[in-house]
């Protein structure tokens, strides 16, 4: 999840979504590897997590295949395990990480978000953006998340919608609901879908955002829309 005003991290976009309502994984930001155990303990015994994901914080994407200048590979970690989460934090706190989005050098990762492990079973793409060629916001989306947007629009781009939004009246429930059926998410998850583009829109209004996206915007083995 990204939300673009001048730079926004991860678990500040995910903070702001909160704020606006968007459902988001419940999640904790920990600063050394005692504090990411220590918040990891507490997702597992008071948050319901079955199972952590950690995350190295910086502003770029590719983590997960990344590489830390600790000598750790990877930027996402699964673990049920909170010592295991200490261990893989103390190779991610004061080291870089090195994507295909930084530079050689990588960026210096200096807190990691510990949060719930959603079981996503479906995986779409959703971004506003502020384009300057429509003169206003545009949805991008499409059916096709969880990867690089860019490589769709390339291989399949009937499967990329865009859709300008005007700035005056936002979005309809009518519109939300059918870019819901557009992302082919379906029953009870339509109308679950359709709330949260409203809200994420309401987001985008609200601070003033160049850019808010989701990737992936997923539905949980639960039936549940984040």
């Amino acid at each position: 999840a990204v939300v673009s005003t001048q730079s926004t991290g991860e678990y500040q976009s995910k903070g702001l979504m909160d704020k606006y309502g968007v459902t988001i994984q419940p999640f904790l930001v920990a600063t050394s590897g005692s504090d990411a155990a220590e918040k990891a303990h507490i997702m597992l015994n008071e948050r319901g997590a079955e199972e952590i994901v950690l995350k190295a914080q910086i502003l770029a994407g590719g983590r997960g295949k990344g590489t830390f200048s600790s000598g750790l590979k990877g930027g996402v970690k699964l673990s049920k395990e909170p010592g295991e989460i200490g261990q893989l934090t103390e190779k991610m706190i004061g080291f870089n990480l090195v994507t295909k989005q930084t530079s050689a050098q990588g960026s210096p990762v200096s807190n990691v978000m510990v949060a719930k492990a959603l079981n996503i079973v479906k995986e779409t793409y959703l971004a506003i953006v502020l384009d300057r060629s429509y003169g206003g916001p545009v949805i991008v989306a499409s059916p096709d998340g969880g990867v690089d947007i860019e490589e769709v629009a390339e291989k399949t781009p009937e499967r990329v919608f865009k859709i300008p939004v005007d700035i005056f009246s936002g979005i309809s429930d009518e519109a939300a609901t059918d870019l819901a059926e557009k992302l082919e998410f379906e029953g009870d998850a339509v109308q679950q879908a359709a709330t949260e583009i409203k809200k994420l829109y309401e987001l985008f209004i609200g601070v003033d955002a160049t850019q808010v996206e989701v990737n992936p915007f997923g539905l949980t083995d639960q039936n549940e829309v984040v």
